[in-house]
C-alpha cells in the first residue's frame, strides 16, 4: 500500500507546489519587495515546502490507513 501512497503523495504534491508557486509569485510581484528579494526564488521556496508537506503526508497516510 505504501508504493501507491508514494504515487499518490508525489502526483498531487507536484499539482500542489504548481498552485503554490503559481498563487505566491504573482502576491510576491504585486507586493513590492525590496531590491535584494527575488518573487521567484521565494514563490520557488514556497513550492518546495508544499510538495514536501504533501509527500510527508502522504506517507504518514499510508501507515495510519
Amino acid at each position: 500500500m505504501l508504493p501507491m501512497f508514494l504515487v499518490l503523495g508525489m502526483v498531487f504534491g507536484a499539482l500542489g507546489a504548481l498552485g503554490a508557486y503559481v498563487i505566491s509569485y504573482s502576491e510576491y510581484r504585486r507586493r513590492r519587495l525590496n531590491p535584494g528579494q527575488s518573487a521567484r526564488r521565494m514563490a520557488l521556496d514556497t513550492a518546495a515546502v508544499t510538495f514536501i508537506v504533501f509527500f510527508v503526508a502522504a506517507i504518514v497516510l499510508s501507515f495510519v490507513l
